[in-house]
């Protein structure tokens, strides 16, 4: 399956939103910044900030055959020479697929692509055991948790944080 990446537009907002049914699942998947229910406005919003060849955040689609089949975002951080992944979503017709390793690569190569960026970090949830390994399988090492940060219901969720260093990554393509 060969995947393609474009920019994230005013007209995948609907058809993204559609893939989070409850706000546990929004809030899984964008940690506790966004509203729920999703509002539009906010996606337009950060749409609005990915202008220009170095915009400090960046929305992308994943596409196959025309269809959007994943979503993620790149948060540059100049003065620390790091790229923060987040928001990193699977089409709920698409989990279970084998899309992880391809779309890791695409999602690496993205964040990476800038000369400056030594550092590539996510924060995942601990118990989201399926997201860690493929971050696993992409390079990213498990760094530490950050007990106790995120309460829905009664629960209060664990989150994980990952890092792949541009040596690292270096090395995973020179083996491919």
């Amino acid at each position: 399956m060969t995947l393609q990446i474009r920019r994230f537009r005013k007209r995948d907002i609907e058809p993204l939103f559609a893939w989070f049914e409850t706000e546990r699942d929004v809030l899984e998947w964008a940690g506790a910044s966004l509203s729920w229910p999703l509002k539009r406005r906010e996606f337009i919003e950060m749409i609005k900030h990915h202008r220009g060849a170095d915009s400090a955040r960046e929305l992308w689609a994943v596409t196959y055959d025309q269809d959007m089949v994943a979503h993620f975002q790149v948060t540059y951080y100049r003065r620390l020479n790091t790229a923060g992944l987040g928001r990193i979503a699977v089409a709920p017709w698409h989990r279970g697929k084998r899309l992880s390793d391809p779309l890791m690569d695409l999602i690496l190569n993205v964040a990476f692509r800038r000369d400056w960026i030594h550092r590539v970090d996510l924060l995942v949830y601990a118990h989201n055991v399926t997201a860690i390994h493929a971050y696993e399988r992409a390079g990213f090492v498990y760094e530490g948790t950050r007990r106790q940060t995120t309460p829905i219901a009664d629960e209060i969720w664990d989150t994980a944080m990952m890092s792949l260093l541009r040596h690292e990554f270096d090395k995973r393509t020179e083996r491919e």
